[in-house]
């Protein structure tokens, strides 16, 4: 997710967070993001990026037309629990 952030210019440099939990405080703190009051990752705008976890494991994936990315493409949410939706409005 970092490369496909970076490379679609929505960031200017690779996040330094190791584990996908802590991915959204980063791009709040760093890149301009915001939290959004969203439950229901079917429901998250185009583009906002969406963070998932638990006590072990964790996965952030981006919104498309069609379903999610990360690593991979698939019509359907990730399986872990959703902690938060962020999005980035304007320059």
């Amino acid at each position: 997710m970092k490369h496909a952030l970076v490379a679609a210019g929505v960031i200017n440099s690779y996040p330094k967070t190791a584990f996908a939990a802590d991915a959204g405080d980063e791009l709040m703190r760093s890149y301009g993001f915001k939290r959004l009051p969203i439950h229901d990752p079917y429901q998250a705008p185009l583009g906002a990026v969406l963070v998932y976890g638990n006590r072990n494991h964790g996965h952030v994936e981006i919104r498309t037309k069609d379903g999610f990315v990360s690593d991979y493409h698939s019509k359907y949410r990730c399986f872990y629990p959703l902690l938060a939706v962020y999005g980035k409005f304007g320059g």
